[in-house]
């Protein structure tokens, strides 16, 4: 029996004993008299809908192609009432492309293809424009004072495995997790077997998720050859969440069976002086490969035996009136690449900005200025990122997977919350901009969708 077939039979098993236990009950109450049936039941359950429009634009230095296009769409799920505590929920959710702009067709110049806006919609399908629907959430939990149990298909967010929701539609995970929420602590554990990836529509086994997205270049230069050729039997994933007085403590371990294990450390403190907060923060991971890196010939594994990948993060800042500045700094040594798959999610690092990422990357280190603003106008959020990223050499295939070329990154954003008879909508405007620090060495294919680009996003969403 699949695992879908399997999670409805559960979800209806529990739903239908609900039903008996309350005819039970009913029974022995002579003073209610009639009997509550499946249908009353289950419209005491929540209902949510969400309406999205994602518009999206990447404009390109030169001759190479530019992109655009706009994709909308709609979702509901359902929530049951809680029984014993025992709760299900499923969810789904569908696209459709009003319209694009060179999205699906390679640059003449270069034969890249799309980075951004395809991911909108299916990578694996250029063809479907309208059939992107997909379930997304189902699952059983079970709740015992502060102890909760979930399985199935399920939402995780965590530094690096995560949602990863900055287009249509988010990554999904199935599973088993538990649940431990403490007054001052949370405690996670959860063993993933499958995944629904952001761009696609598909649901991928672990070891099928690997080289989904492009998977640039192994150790010896030459493109990886990982895509369909890795062995794991899914991820081990835990993690401890500490908050007491300003002080926020979380770790989290990644055990990805037969290929690699990855900790991450993170501490947080606020220190209010008068009106204002001094924010601190650091991070910390290290990464190695388990048995051969998920092959054993290294010429097709995800992570080489021979990689140990260490990073460490900081962050200083002061939060005053309607101002938030902070100083952000990322670090990571010569002795690998930091692997994690893009698929799995999007690394939150302190010195993270918008369209762009660390996974690939040794022997490197990144500097980020961040200013948030509460504007006066009720609702309207600000943001805004410089940062100067100082990659390997091109040619330093040990520690460039993805041969990026040292960069400045710029970010805008505004957000805005609408109220009263419009709550629950929320426009977001984003624009990037990224910028060569040497022009001399750069080619088209560098430039194409990765540095001297321009990128903009406006975004709608509508839950109710």
């Amino acid at each position: 029996m699949s695992m879908l077939r399997f999670m409805i039979f559960v979800i209806f098993f529990a739903l239908g004993s609900n039903v008996f236990a309350q005819g039970e009950e009913v029974a022995e109450d002579s003073v209610q008299v009639e009997k509550e049936s499946l249908a009353k039941i289950l419209k005491s359950g929540e209902v949510d809908f969400h309406i999205k429009s994602f518009f999206m634009a990447t404009l390109n230095k030169g001759d190479l192609l530019n992109y655009a296009t706009l994709a909308s769409g709609a979702g509901i799920g359902y929530t049951t009432p809680e029984w014993r505590g025992f709760q299900a929920r499923f969810n789904g959710f569908f696209t459709f492309q009003v319209f694009e702009q060179n999205v699906r067709i390679p640059d003449p110049i270069t034969g890249a293809g799309n980075r951004y806006e395809l991911l909108l919609y299916d990578m694996n399908d250029l063809t479907n424009t309208n059939r992107l629907d997909r379930l997304e959430e189902l699952y059983l939990t079970y709740r015992k004072n502060r102890f909760k149990f979930t399985f199935g298909r399920q939402k995780i967010v965590t530094p690096l495995l995560n949602e990863q929701d900055n287009r249509m539609r988010p990554n999904v995970f199935g599973g088993l997790s538990a649940v431990y929420s403490g007054m001052n602590t949370k405690l996670t554990a959860m063993w993933i077997n499958s995944v629904t990836i952001r761009g696609t529509v598909d649901w991928y086994s672990i070891e099928e998720s690997f080289g989904v997205y492009p998977f640039g270049r192994n150790l010896y230069g030459e493109p990886s050859d990982y895509k369909g050729k890795i062995s794991s039997k899914g991820i081990g994933m835990t993690g401890v969440q500490y908050y007491k007085s300003g002080l926020t403590l979380q770790g989290w371990n990644y055990f990805v069976e037969n290929v690699f294990n990855m900790s991450f450390l993170q501490s947080d403190y606020t220190l209010n002086v008068g009106r204002t907060r001094i924010l601190t923060g650091l991070q910390g991971f290290h990464q190695f490969p388990v048995n051969e890196g998920g092959n054993p010939d290294s010429q097709r594994t995800y992570m080489h035996p021979d990689e140990r990948s260490s990073g460490i993060g900081a962050k200083v800042g002061v939060f005053s009136g309607r101002h938030n500045v902070s100083l952000n700094y990322l670090g990571i040594n010569d002795k690998g690449r930091f692997l994690f798959p893009r698929e799995w999610g999007r690394e939150i690092l302190f010195a993270s900005l918008p369209r762009e990422r660390y996974e690939g990357a040794g022997n490197m280190n990144a500097w980020v200025i961040k200013y948030d603003l509460i504007t006066p106008f009720d609702g309207l959020f600000a943001q805004f990122g410089a940062g100067k990223v100082n990659h390997s050499g091109l040619d330093s295939y040990r520690t460039n997977k993805y041969a990026i070329p040292s960069y400045y990154h710029f970010s805008g954003m505004l957000d805005f919350r609408f109220k009263d008879y419009f709550e629950g909508v929320n426009l977001m405007l984003l624009v990037v901009n990224k910028a060569p620090q040497d022009r001399e060495i750069m080619t088209d294919r560098l430039r194409i969708n990765r540095v001297e680009m321009w990128n903009f996003n406006l975004v709608m969403d509508y839950r109710f």
